[in-house]
């Protein structure tokens, strides 16, 4: 986000570049429909100053720098806010269909770009030391954290946990939860007031917190080891989920690539397991 990026860059700035930046963040919500003139005079300086902030900020000018603002702004819209403002269905079939895949191969672009190969590796270490591994996931997110659970269960020999609902509905699960173990949490806007239950008791515990989400926003992002950022931009819904299927993905592909001999046995076993279990059911059929 620009005003993420505005802010990690304070201390970098010129007097006068502060000066912009403090107004653009003290007025954000404006800043996708405002003139340059309009924030010259809000900012007291002059125009030619604001498209050198924009430079410095990365943008080829102000209006660029606007863009990506209003890029933002729409990211924060509650869905039926998206309905209302989308221009959309004034489109025939086709284009509808090129700019919803254009939205969603530049989520799968942004979010596999991001990835930090010293982060993956991180996560990779952990999941393969871990004793057990609890995965989170509140609303929505709860349906792709379940997957991640079944790809690791298949991947890995040792207990998953799946930690979804109410309190009270995995409350039991993570009684035993210690430093031998990790949680791997999944959360998207409008984070769950459950996550950060969990996240204090884990902490409390010295239980490592990896993170899967879309912004530093996240309440518990300071608390995590480690946090992969994924793209959720969705022209109509939410959020989009198709960067976080793909981390999934990643991972249980790197899971395999560190410890073939075992990603081998355990489909092996896997195939087996369901073969003796289909076998069972076509004979008494046959009976």
């Amino acid at each position: 986000m620009v005003s993420k990026k505005i802010s990690e860059m304070m201390g970098q700035f010129s007097p006068v570049n502060r000066k912009i930046a403090s107004c653009v963040l003290r007025n954000y919500p404006e800043m996708g429909f405002i003139s340059i003139e309009s924030l010259s005079s809000m900012a007291g300086v002059s125009k030619a100053s604001i498209v050198r902030f924009s430079r410095a900020i990365g943008f080829s000018g102000f209006n660029e720098l606007k863009k990506r603002i209003q890029s933002d702004l729409k990211k924060k819209l509650q869905p039926y806010e998206k309905i209302a403002a989308t221009d959309l269905d004034k489109k025939n079939v086709d284009e509808q269909l090129r700019e919803l895949a254009r939205n969603e191969i530049d989520n799968l672009r942004k979010t596999l770009s991001s990835i930090e190969e010293g982060e993956l590796l991180k996560w990779i270490g952990a999941i393969g030391k871990a004793r057990n591994i609890y995965f989170a996931g509140f609303g929505a997110t709860r349906h792709i954290v379940s997957l991640m659970q079944y790809t690791f269960s298949v991947l890995q020999r040792k207990p998953t946990w799946l930690l979804d609902g109410s309190i009270s509905d995995f409350s039991y699960k993570i009684k035993l939860m210690d430093k031998s173990d990790i949680l791997i949490l999944m959360t998207f806007p409008p984070y769950s007031k459950e996550i950060e239950y969990i996240v204090r008791f884990a902490r409390e515990r010295d239980v490592e917190v990896f993170l899967i989400t879309d912004s530093v926003e996240c309440p518990v992002y300071s608390q995590a080891r480690s946090t992969i950022v994924c793209e959720n931009n969705s022209l109509l819904f939410g959020n989009s989920f198709v960067g976080p299927i793909a981390l999934i993905e990643v991972i249980g592909n790197f899971l395999i690539l560190g410890e073939k001999e075992l990603g081998m046995t355990e489909m092996k076993t896997l195939w087996e397991v369901e073969e003796k279990g289909y076998s069972l059911i076509d004979s008494q059929f046959e009976k």
